[in-house]
């Protein structure tokens, strides 16, 4: 299973330097949006969980 990096765009996990624009179905195309706390905190536990 692969988890989002802690800061990548908030619709679909890319990290900022590798996003430009992106499609998801959920967000249409996108640029970059950062991703809230929360999103950030359930990353880092996603990603102490797998190691």
């Amino acid at each position: 299973m692969t988890v989002a990096p802690p800061s990548g765009c908030a619709h679909c996990g890319i990290e900022q330097r590798h996003h430009f624009q992106r499609w998801t179905d959920a967000a249409g195309w996108h640029s970059y949006t950062p991703p809230t706390q929360q999103q950030i905190k359930d990353r880092m536990r996603a990603r102490r969980s797998t190691t």
